[in-house]
């Protein structure tokens, strides 16, 4: 059987971040291999055509990196012109309609897939690292005894919750993260809540928690409160005042996903009180300006939106895109295959493109 050719589209920042031996040795067990570099500087038609005639004698299309990596917009015309083409390996949280059109794509046969999934399980162990670093001042200690500091006076602390065992915890949205989260959360024996408009109560049952009837009555009776909330036209300020006001004193706030899903004004206005104690790794705008309350309240964890930013990651999302193609190619079914109702909610603006 003729082995099937893989086109694989690197970025700039493809070598150092997302390729890796193993994806070429799984490329390799399977078809013959082909690689396109494109600069960003290049202008846009020049990199189409050479896209385009790469594309004319390939029987799969890899990208090697984040979304669409200046391939530009893969209409129903430029598909037309791939006969061969009968597999797209990308990852993007399902954006794939700035870069390709999705319906013309299947209308040709086309199989599409979403490797972002496989990030999901780096991204719930740094969430659950941060709640343990928050409720254990982790990194304040660290910081008193590396400036030649012993013990604080803990008699001075208030009286909350100083570990996660046992405690109320509400997980915001109960997507890929928190499915894991829920998982890691298991041996510490919370009691887990969650609220997702598009999760069922059964669904959480069977992951060993129960549903809230909306994100305030999550938030009111969590001790620690983590949110994975992905940014999507309905989810915008979704953590919105009359959630973060009614968290418990001394609650534990955890962002991971995207500062654009929470009303930032209340989290400072009660961080600055003191009531509330947060860990957060995504910011709006990144990185904040060196003086940002969020940088420098003594009661806030800051990490450089690093949860699942890592090469590990990375290189885990781009070997999955592998190896979804060698099961494609096989005839096996997809572990990841795109699906359309996410597609449809998180749909970009007409006209948007990479």
């Amino acid at each position: 059987m003729t082995r099937p050719r893989i086109l694989v589209i690197h970025g700039p920042r493809s070598p150092a971040r997302h390729w890796s031996e193993e994806a070429a040795a799984v490329i390799a067990s399977f078809a013959d291999r082909v690689d396109l570099a494109l600069d960003p500087a290049e202008p846009t038609a020049d990199r189409e055509r050479r896209v385009d005639a790469a594309l004319a004698e390939s029987d799969g299309l890899l990208l090697c990196g984040w979304g669409g990596l200046g391939i530009g917009y893969l209409t129903a015309e430029r598909l037309a012109r791939a006969p061969r083409l009968r597999f797209v390996g990308a990852t993007c949280h399902y954006r794939h309609n700035e870069f390709v059109d999705v319906a013309a794509a299947r209308a040709r046969g086309i199989t599409l897939c979403e490797t972002a999934p496989i990030m999901s399980p780096w991204v719930a162990e740094y969430e659950l690292a941060l709640g343990l670093a928050a409720l254990r001042q982790i990194p304040r200690e660290h910081g008193i005894v590396g400036a030649g500091g012993w013990v604080p006076n803990f008699e001075s602390d208030p009286p909350w919750p100083d570990r996660l065992a046992g405690r109320r915890v509400g997980l915001a949205s109960f997507g890929e993260i928190h499915r894991h989260l829920a998982r890691f959360l298991a041996p510490f024996e919370v009691d887990w809540q969650t609220f997702d408009p598009f999760v069922n109560e059964e669904t959480v049952r069977a992951a060993g928690g129960t549903r809230a009837a909306d994100l305030v009555a999550l938030a009111r009776r969590s001790e620690v409160f983590f949110v994975a909330t992905p940014p999507n036209p309905t989810t915008i300020g979704i953590i919105d005042r009359s959630v973060i006001e009614v968290l418990p004193e001394g609650a534990v706030f955890v962002l991971v996903s995207r500062m654009a899903v929470v009303q930032q004004e209340p989290l400072i206005a009660r961080l600055r009180q003191g009531t509330l104690r947060a860990a957060i790794d995504v910011y709006d705008p990144e990185p904040p300006e060196e003086h940002h309350p969020l940088r420098t309240l003594p009661n806030v964890i800051h990490t450089p939106h690093r949860a699942g930013n890592t090469r590990g990651a990375h290189t885990g999302v781009f070997r999955g895109q592998c190896e979804e193609a060698r099961r494609f190619f096989a005839g096996e079914p997809l572990r990841y295959p795109l699906r359309s109702e996410l597609i449809d909610l998180f749909a970009p603006a007409v006209g948007a493109r990479r």
